[in-house]
This record gives structure tokens, C-alpha cells and sequence, in this order.
């Protein structure tokens, strides 16, 4: 499956049960992906299954991210989005395809926060590609705040200097941390705190936690994680939730974003259950949420 298709294949009633799952880890906001593709073909019944998702989360007691565009590509097994390619092409159907999400829910406090993109690549601005995809991305945050958003703006950067190339274009800084050891995520956490404090924004890790095939191996890290980003002042998202037919979230077409290359990253099995070892993210977090407090 690919991102179009969760999008084409939408159903009411499955999304809700999914989604009640990460209530049971105590969740308070979902990381929604979306896309142009899926929307360029049926514009009408995409819009409406996505604001069905805002109201699906709301009923759940969770406030929602909605990512705009992906430019994450795995190597295999593709889960789609923007390509290098689409920079050189018209921009003017995707600011269309913004302005149609974020125009109603402008003002409505059901979403946190718009992430315009997971992953985008430039890591500096030498490369015409990259100047191109920042400037594309500059155009994008434009039109979100011009449709009248009055929540904040980030993007899904990963780490290093591709967080401080697009710090200019967000209100909140983001990371995707990774790292396979607690020693090496320390260093990194460090280093969000050091770019936040350069740029005077807050930074938010918006995916984080390793993959494995191995539930304990991947449980151990995901307490080293939860327990350090926590330590460290960042809230922080889990990638992804729950088993299922998309690149890195089957066991049979993982990633190579994980330990011993096995990017597995579902949280909860097919069948709904935790996977073994993460028993201990159904402990009440001892910090809530602003708008939980």
C-alpha cells in the first residue's frame, strides 16, 4: 500500500478502530500523513475523509498533525509522495490541494500543528534541487498561513544541518532521531537543544524509535527513547502504529531503518495486541500536554 491508496480505500469505522489503539499508550495527538496524488484524482472525497479523521482523533480525545507531503522514498518498496522531479514541475495544483485542507480547520484547535513535509532532502542550499525544494517549501508555508492557519507551522526534518536549512520557514523545529545506542541519542538530544537555543524556537520529535524484528530488542530501545527525550524536554512521536500493508510497518517489507537493518516499526501487531515488551507505555506519562493539564 501506498499513501494514495490508504487515502482511496479510507473507511470510517476501520480508521476509528485503529486509531483507538493509541489511547491505550496514552497518544494525545496523531501524525497524519497525506498527499497531493490522493487528491489530485478525487479532490471532493479525499477532502472529506480527511476532516472525518480530524473529527475521528477528536472523539478519541487526540488533536491531529497533518503532513502534506512526503519526500521519504524507500529504495524497494516506495510508499509514494513528491519526487525531485516534481520541483521542476508546476506548483500550482499542490498550493491548490493546501489551501483545500487547511482552509476549513484554520482556526480550529482539533489540529496542533501542520507539518508541510516528511523528510524533505536538502541538507544546504548548494544544489539547484535543493534550492528549489526549499523555495517550494517557503511557497507552501506561504499559502498555509495566508489560508488563515493559526496553529503552527514545522516540517519533518531529520537531523543535523537539515533541521537549520528549513528553521527560516517553521515555528517549531522538528527531529527524527534515529540512533541505535542511548549514548548516541544523547548526543543527538543535546544537539536539538543546542538548535533550538540557536534558532529561539521550541523543537518537537515528531518520529523517532528504531525498528526491529525483534519485539524485546525494540522495546528495550523504545524505553531507552521514551525515557531520554522525555529527560531531555521534548515530546516525541512514535513511527508507526499499528501492522500493516505499507513499507515498514509488515514484517515481510521492512526498511532499512532499524537495528540490524530491519526497519519493523509497528507498535501494535495486526491483531491489535502491543507488541511483547512495551507493556510499559500504558503507564500513565508523568508530563501531559498543555491542553491536557
Amino acid at each position: 500500500m501506498r499513501i494514495e491508496e490508504a487515502w482511496w480505500s479510507y473507511h470510517p469505522d476501520r480508521f476509528r478502530e485503529e486509531v483507538a489503539l493509541a489511547r491505550i499508550v496514552h497518544a494525545n495527538c496523531i501524525r497524519l500523513w497525506i498527499a497531493f496524488t490522493a487528491w489530485m484524482a478525487d479532490p471532493a472525497g479525499v477532502e472529506d475523509s480527511f476532516f472525518d479523521t480530524v473529527a475521528a482523533l477528536d472523539e478519541h480525545g487526540m488533536k491531529t498533525m497533518p503532513c502534506l507531503f512526503n519526500r521519504w522514498h524507500d529504495h524497494t518498496f516506495d510508499y509514494g509522495g513528491q519526487y525531485t522531479e516534481d520541483l521542476y514541475r508546476g506548483w500550482g495544483p499542490k498550493l491548490d490541494y493546501v489551501k483545500a485542507l487547511v482552509t476549513p480547520l484554520a482556526n480550529d484547535p482539533r489540529v496542533l500543528v501542520w507539518d508541510l513535509c516528511n523528510e524533505p532532502q536538502a541538507a544546504n542550499l548548494e544544489a539547484d534541487w535543493a534550492k528549489r525544494e526549499y523555495d517550494f517549501f517557503r511557497q507552501v508555508a506561504d499559502t498555509v498561513r495566508s489560508s488563515g492557519a493559526q496553529q503552527p507551522i514545522t516540517i519533518g526534518t531529520m537531523v543535523g544541518t537539515n533541521i537549520d536549512t528549513f528553521a527560516p520557514l517553521v515555528d517549531v523545529l522538528c527531529a527524527h532521531p534515529y540512533s541505535h545506542t542511548a549514548a548516541e541519542l544523547q548526543a543527538q538530544i543535546a544537539g536539538f537543544q543546542a538548535q533550538a537555543k540557536a534558532h529561539g524556537k521550541v523543537l518537537l520529535v515528531n518520529e523517532c524509535i528504531p525498528g526491529c524484528l525483534d519485539d524485546q530488542r525494540r522495546a528495550d530501545l523504545a524505553r531507552t527513547y521514551t525515557t531520554l527525550l522525555s529527560q531531555g524536554g521534548l515530546g516525541w512521536m512514535g513511527w508507526a502504529l499499528r501492522e500493516g500493508k505499507a513499507v515498514s510497518t509488515r514484517r515481510d517489507r521492512y526498511d532499512g531503518n532499524g537495528l540490524d537493518g530491519q526497519g519493523f516499526h509497528p507498535f501494535f501487531t495486526r491483531e491489535g495486541k502491543l507488541r511483547g515488551g512495551l507493556e510499559f507505555l500504558t503507564e500513565a506519562p508523568a508530563i501531559k500536554a498543555p491542553w491536557e493539564a
